[in-house]
């Protein structure tokens, strides 16, 4: 998955102005550009900038979905394949934007660059609305130094400019399966991209699912930590710090941030390999936890005596239950708070299971990865049988 896009190069661009779609009226035509845009070096140089930067930010896989009905998938297969020049393909792309907007989307600009990335041909896409500002510059008036204030109606891509979207597709997204490229919508939260400019206008849907990528960011992390990690008192830090990361409020989970935070420096160059071998996006994505939430409640720890500890998250954090790694291989679970029941058999609330029947096993997602292999202090010797037996009961 790429997450850097350094190499964005724009060549010609095309500019054309797209009306606000009046509710229950005939289209509004559009004002289309006849030939490519005039930009200087500053300019193309500013212009890569931003788009470079939104795209490694916010950008997120896109893949075409032909039961969208969109037009843009072939338009940008026709472009790609050098059948059709920017001109023309930027004035049909113009139209299906019209055509996909709804009432409430504002009236913008749509422009389109023919540009290359990793040295592929590459298609650019941004829509997005015209902004005002003042401007005020030096002068000197009867020799008194004062200033000429100008008013500009037309600004595009100021520096706090949040009113856009962009589309990438580049030839290493001509697949057989469909096309594929990158979205990004700065006005959305998290990673998100407005429902119109990906489906109607794209003609895409995103291909990893938030919901998805979220599950297999916790599973690869506690398969790391179960088979990378020796040290006891790293794996419950390592285990807490994704429990955390994953039931805190923000929308998006960076990887590459939680790594730098919260694993010691030797263990993060192997767990950052591992998440890209596992097909777990290292750049920023959109966190949703709806498959994995109640795997988040409460940490399971196993111990090769058998016993085991279930507690909240939060027993772990307040100290209540401290885990120390006494270095040969062992570890103490210390556990300080009130008894207030007792019982017999399986877990409460479970009956116990007949003798004869091996015991349920937790499973990987339920149990503190790496505790298993802890071993348990030497057993005593079983009390020797003393040859006598109560008398069969009485009928």
């Amino acid at each position: 998955m790429r997450t850097e896009f350094g190499d964005l190069a724009v060549d010609q661009a095309m500019v054309h102005v797209v009306p606000k779609r009046a509710k229950k009226e005939d289209l509004l035509p559009l004002q289309l550009s006849q030939t490519f845009c005039r930009l200087d070096d500053d300019v193309r140089l500013e212009l890569q900038g931003k788009l470079r930067d939104v795209f490694a930010r916010l950008g997120r896989e896109v893949v075409e979905d032909p039961e969208l009905k969109s037009p843009l998938p072939d338009a940008v297969r026709v472009f790609l394949g050098g059948e059709q020049d920017l001109v023309q393909v930027s004035g049909e792309l113009a139209h299906a934007l019209r055509d996909s907007q709804g009432g409430n989307s504002p009236a913008g600009l749509l422009l389109v660059a023919s540009a290359r990335l990793d040295s592929q041909r590459a298609l650019l896409l941004v829509k997005l609305e015209h902004e005002t500002g003042m401007q005020a510059n030096e002068i000197v008036t009867d020799g008194l130094r004062t200033f000429v204030m100008q008013y500009f109606a037309n600004l595009l891509f100021t520096q706090k400019s949040k009113v856009y979207k962009a589309a990438l597709f580049s030839e290493e997204g001509l697949l057989d399966t469909g096309l594929q490229g990158w979205a990004a919508d700065p006005q959305q939260a998290g990673k998100d991209v407005a429902r119109f400019f990906l489906e109607k206008f794209l003609g895409c849907r995103h291909q990893n699912d938030p919901r998805e990528l979220t599950r297999r960011f916790h599973d690869t992390a506690m398969t790391w930590i179960n088979s990378r990690c020796t040290d006891s008192d790293a794996r419950m830090d390592y285990v807490l710090a994704t429990m955390v990361e994953l039931q805190n409020p923000t929308t998006t989970l960076d990887p590459t941030e939680f790594i730098r935070t919260h694993l010691r420096e030797p263990h993060q160059a192997d767990l950052a390999a591992f998440l890209a071998e596992n097909d777990v996006p290292i750049g920023t994505f959109e966190k949703n936890t709806e498959l994995i939430s109640n795997r988040l409640q409460k940490m399971r720890v196993d111990l090769s005596n058998g016993a085991f500890l279930v507690a909240p998250v939060e027993a772990m954090q307040d100290g209540t239950i401290q885990v120390e790694d006494l270095g040969d291989g062992r570890t103490t679970v210390t556990v300080t708070s009130t008894v207030t029941k007792t019982s017999s058999g399986a877990a409460a609330g479970r009956p116990p299971k007949p003798p004869t029947q091996r015991p349920e096993l937790p499973t990987q997602a339920e149990t503190l990865p790496g505790f298993e292999t802890i071993r348990a202090l030497p057993k005593q010797a079983a009390p020797a049988h003393n040859g006598y037996a109560l008398p069969p009961a009485q009928t």
